[in-house]
């Protein structure tokens, strides 16, 4: 008797633990869509992560490469392409908020070379212009192939620099237009002011503080076996080689990694970044088509009156998304190896009344 009685209070005490609120769901919709744009052929894989209230989840579709036919999952590494300059935002903030850099310095402080590019029209152009591509460059140099996607792999700071020594801004700052190139020269100004790598930086200063191991700019030998591949138009594509410019779009990471940083976003997980984090939330830039946060893209969505910040990263064979609504308490990371039709996927589920396309 005694053993029946020990039986049934184990069983009473393991359902006691069991979560009487259980994860939701993809909504169907969402799924749908997605394996759609596998099945013709856009996408090889996708990965979605979703972080709120209830913690963490994930949802996986399609294989890793054309010969491995396992699923992905939010430990398989993708690269996330243009999402990086928020890392980069991240970082800026956080120098500024220590001293160490100021976002309201002119880039001629650090950058000398800089005064050229201004002479023309004789306006300031400072970090925070470049964070949120309101600065007048252009959106690459214009000695590189613009319709290379391994434009940046030889492209040096020595090409950098003659650019920009025979480069004079014809437009005024305070207009949106996004520019990899002024990422560029924030990456140039850190390492100038601060006398380190900007990697070693990102590193020390917010993948460690966030416990973001998996996200590197070089993938190390002990996970690589976890590195999804590249695709486009049916066919595999290299690895990404931005070469010496890394800040605009040379990351590597998992969903669970992304969930960290967006939870981050969120204040669920506050840390020695949460004041920093805070700061690249303002609205630093708005017109009537365009509002930035520091390095974040923000949209006022009409439709629900919902806030969501977000970033769209692509590389030559992997598209990403990661967004978040700080009123709704809820983040969302996309991703793909693979292009086109991906950010929608986001945006509905931050905001169920976004149109989702209709892949075809």
């Amino acid at each position: 008797m005694k053993f029946k009685f020990l039986i049934l209070f184990i069983i009473i005490i393991t359902f006691s633990r069991c979560d009487t609120n259980p994860k939701q769901d993809l909504p169907d919709d969402i799924k749908k869509e997605t394996q759609k744009r596998i099945d013709l052929g856009y996408h090889l894989a996708t990965v979605i992560g979703i972080i709120d209230k209830d913690g963490t989840r994930y949802y996986s579709f399609g294989q890793k490469s054309l010969s491995d036919n396992s699923k992905p999952d939010e430990n398989s590494i993708f690269e996330i392409g243009s999402v990086t300059k928020t890392f980069t935002s991240t970082l800026l903030s956080d120098l500024n908020l220590k001293g160490e850099i100021s976002t309201q310095d002119s880039i001629q402080t650090y950058l000398p070379i800089f005064y050229n590019v201004i002479a023309k029209n004789n306006n300031i152009i400072n970090l925070e212009n470049l964070s949120t591509h309101t600065s007048g460059l252009p959106r690459d140099p214009f000695n590189m192939d613009v319709n290379n996607d391994y434009r940046y792999r030889d492209y040096s700071i020595e090409k950098l620099n003659d650019f920009l020594s025979n480069y004079q801004l014809d437009s005024v700052t305070n207009a949106f237009n996004y520019s990899n190139l002024g990422v560029l020269i924030i990456e140039q100004a850190i390492e100038s002011k601060m006398n380190r790598t900007y990697e070693s930086l990102i590193i020390e200063r917010i993948t460690i503080v966030l416990d973001m191991s998996d996200t590197q700019f070089i993938v190390s030998d002990d996970k690589r076996k976890r590195l999804v591949t590249g695709y486009k138009n049916g066919k595999h594509t290299d690895e990404l080689d931005i070469g010496e410019f890394q800040a605009m779009g040379g990351l590597r990471s998992t969903a669970e990694d992304m969930l960290k940083f967006l939870g981050a976003q969120l204040g669920m997980y506050p840390n020695s970044l949460s004041d920093a984090i805070k700061e690249t939330h303002k609205i630093y830039f708005e017109d009537d088509k365009n509002a930035m946060g520091l390095g974040w893209e923000i949209l006022k969505r009409q439709e629900s009156g919902k806030t969501i910040y977000y970033h769209k990263g692509g590389t030559p064979g992997f598209v990403s998304f990661a967004g978040f609504n700080l009123e709704d308490q809820i983040g969302v990371v996309i991703l793909i190896n693979g292009r086109r039709y991906f950010s929608d996927l986001g945006f509905k589920l931050l905001d169920h009344t976004y149109p989702l396309s209709k892949a075809e």
